[in-house]
């Protein structure tokens, strides 16, 4: 048990795992939290903790662990991002944010490994579309969106992506399903006026608006 977002809690339940268990080999870091609605309507401390849990504990419990990766240069980081972590998504700002942040930080330590000389240590962001279940339950593209980019149906899609394409396979960019692809390549090709209009086409913005979770950590 451990609340990644207070430092000190980490640091030493990290310490302990590493003396009780040996050096850690793969790290998954997967805490989460998500609400729905306009930026300019949501209360400051809405999006503080949606930053505390999203990404500031990730680069906790990351600084916690890489240290021993880097002595045994071994190891697997393995980050979840977000579809949303690859394209803007309205009603989700702040979340969009922190898992294009998760993405961002996981370039930059694999490319921080290399230059140190560590070749054993791999990094994987994962890039998951809304779960039928949990945090995004009732969220879904409409229209011809939802055709192209299908809900999840299980956490356990996720967490075989994970395992076989991520840890087994080595993939550094995974994406569930595999037409988030798709929208990755759009928006990098597309003029952007083009996209805008690409994108509410196929409800990619409209998301959100169906929602139905809770905001709650997970």
């Amino acid at each position: 048990m451990c609340d990644v977002t207070d430092k000190h809690t980490v640091y030493a339940r990290a310490a302990e795992v590493e003396r009780e268990a040996g050096g850690v080999d793969i790290l998954v870091n997967n805490a989460g939290m998500v609400f729905s609605g306009n930026f300019l309507d949501q209360p400051d401390e809405r999006w503080e903790t949606t930053i505390a849990v999203n990404l500031t504990s990730l680069l906790y419990v990351t600084r916690a662990f890489l240290p021993g990766m880097i002595a045994r240069d071994r190891g697997h980081v393995v980050n979840l991002s977000s579809a949303a972590g690859t394209v803007g998504v309205a009603g989700l700002a702040v979340y969009a944010a922190t898992k294009w942040a998760v993405c961002g930080l996981t370039e930059s330590l694999r490319h921080e490994t290399l230059n140190a000389g560590r070749r054993g240590i791999r990094w994987s962001s994962i890039h998951p579309m809304y779960v039928t279940d949990g945090i995004f339950r009732g969220a879904r593209n409409p229209g011809p969106g939802g055709l192209l980019f299908p809900t999840v149906r299980s956490h356990d899609v996720v967490a075989r992506a994970v395992v076989e394409r991520a840890v087994q396979r080595g993939r550094r960019v995974v994406a569930v399903p595999r037409s988030v692809r798709l929208a990755m390549i759009l928006r990098g090709l597309l003029p952007h006026a083009w996209y805008d209009g690409t994108a509410r086409m196929l409800g990619i913005n409209r998301g959100m608006s169906t929602w139905a979770g809770e905001e709650r950590p997970s």
